[in-house]
Formats: structure tokens, C-alpha cells, sequence
């Protein structure tokens, strides 16, 4: 075989190599969307842990996505049990987080897939930490994040309720849509309420009604579906947006009949 040959051959098994390599196949070579909050060992250097998002973490519900490898092989951890513990040191007062933890098992990325409500957003003087604790069959150790920054959005994306019923507090958190489109989106809220500081259970008892308006233009719009509890606290249903601009979801939250809240709010701006 000629010389000019040979190389041609190694060019295209080089190629078909390249085109047949999946980047999902590999958590570190992440989707281009995707933002890497932060990498760490866990107390006992078995395994190296990062945590990823869909973007940078704000205040509200946050989906994460976590990587797990075997510090001393580099090869993926897909089973395993995996408990999330945010705090916010706020000085004089240490509390927690709703949390979502994630199934056993890590999706086809081989990233096991969580979420996170922070309450309330960093400070230069306070911040998160998150705790990750993962158990295999034979270890069971702690990564610890210093997480960089929550930050704090011009649109809210969650408020809090003090029930006049019994003053628990809740957290209402917005999931879906948070790239809101003209038409009928999935609308999705997570509820959690304050059990302790350290305690915060999901809400799976409540009725929500929205009623979208756009203030500017004295309209609302038709067609909407009230949030329903599927499971977990979490409320889906689907608002409608007719045009683009400024929206304000109302919302009317209630149980058992009696009202928490009916002037609560939640606002949309379509580009």
C-alpha cells in the first residue's frame, strides 16, 4: 500500500472516531448550555464530584446535575443514593433549603438529576454551602460546595406566604415557563413550607389559581389551565400568552377553602 494511502486511511478511522463519539457520553464535555457551578472530593478522596446547572443559580428552583467519578479510576459512579444538604450561614443563624434528592440511579448523561429552592439569594456577608452526601455499597462520604454566588433576579422567580390560618410559612417557586413563549405554555410551580430551619417539606395540599394579565395593555388572556398537584409540591397546569412584553401571573393559593394569599404574583417578560 502506498505511503499516501495509509495516512489516508488513519484520517478517516481518525474521523469516524470523532463523529461516533457522543459528547453526552461524557459529563465533563457538557452540553454548551449547561454551567459548571463548581467541582469537589468527598472527605475521604473516593470520588470527585461536580455540580452543574442550566444556569448560573439564582433565588428560586433550581435544577442541578450532578457528576460522580471514582477519584482513583476517573470511571462514572451511575448508582448510587444521594442526599443534598444546602445552608445558608447567616451570622448569627444557620438554615436550610427545600431540596430535591436525586433517584438512585444517573440518567443517560450519567449525571443523577436534583433540585435546589434557595430561599433567598448570597451576600458579600452571607452565603450557601451544599453538602452531598453519596452512599455506594461499600463508602458513604460528603463532598462539600462552596457555592460562588446565588443571585438575586430583576423578575422574581419565587415568593413566600405567611398563612393567616396558622403563620406557617411557604415558598412558592416557579419551574415552568422560564423561557416563556407566545401560545400555551406549561406553567409549573413547586410549594414547600418552613417545618423547621432546617426542615422544609413540600405542600401537597393547597389549590392554586392563576389569572395571567398584562398590565400595559388592560388585557389578560383565555384558555389558561389552574395549577393541580401531580406529586412532591409540585402544581402544574398551563398559561397562555397572547403577545410579547410584560405579563404578571396572579395568583389566588388556598386550603381546605380558606385563602393564604390572593394578591400574590409572579412576573413574565417576553422578548
Amino acid at each position: 500500500m502506498k505511503r499516501s494511502s495509509i495516512i489516508y486511511t488513519i484520517l478517516c478511522l481518525l474521523a469516524l472516531s470523532i463523529v461516533s463519539c457522543d459528547k453526552s457520553d461524557d459529563p465533563d464535555d457538557n452540553d454548551p448550555d449547561m454551567v459548571l457551578i463548581a467541582t469537589a472530593m468527598t472527605d475521604a478522596q473516593t470520588f470527585q464530584v461536580a455540580l452543574y446547572a442550566n444556569d448560573t443559580l439564582f433565588e428560586g428552583y433550581n435544577k442541578l446535575y450532578i457528576s460522580i467519578k471514582e477519584a482513583s479510576s476517573t470511571d462514572q459512579v451511575t448508582d448510587a443514593a444521594i442526599v443534598l444538604k444546602p445552608l445558608m450561614d447567616m451570622i448569627d443563624m444557620v438554615h436550610a433549603a427545600p431540596v430535591e434528592n436525586p433517584a438512585g440511579v444517573a440518567n443517560e448523561e450519567g449525571l443523577f438529576e436534583a433540585a435546589v429552592v434557595f430561599i433567598m439569594p448570597s451576600t458579600d456577608m452571607m452565603g450557601w454551602t451544599l453538602d452531598v452526601q453519596v452512599e455506594t455499597a461499600d463508602k458513604d462520604e460528603t463532598a462539600v460546595f462552596e457555592i460562588p454566588l446565588v443571585r438575586s433576579l430583576e423578575e422574581s422567580r419565587k415568593f413566600n406566604v405567611i398563612s393567616p390560618l396558622d403563620e406557617t410559612k411557604y415558598f412558592v417557586s416557579l419551574v415552568e415557563p422560564m423561557a416563556a413563549e407566545v401560545g400555551i405554555n406549561d406553567c409549573e410551580f413547586t410549594v414547600h413550607y418552613k417545618e423547621s430551619m432546617m426542615s422544609f417539606p413540600p405542600a401537597e395540599d393547597l389549590t392554586i389559581e392563576i389569572e395571567p394579565e398584562m398590565p400595559s395593555m388592560d388585557h389578560g388572556s383565555p384558555n389558561n389551565e389552574h395549577p393541580v398537584h401531580t406529586a412532591d409540591g409540585h402544581y402544574e397546569g398551563k398559561v397562555n400568552f397572547t403577545m410579547t412584553g410584560w405579563w404578571r401571573i396572579h395568583m389566588v393559593i388556598k386550603k381546605n377553602g380558606d385563602v393564604l394569599t390572593d394578591d400574590a404574583y409572579i412576573d413574565i417578560t417576553l422578548e
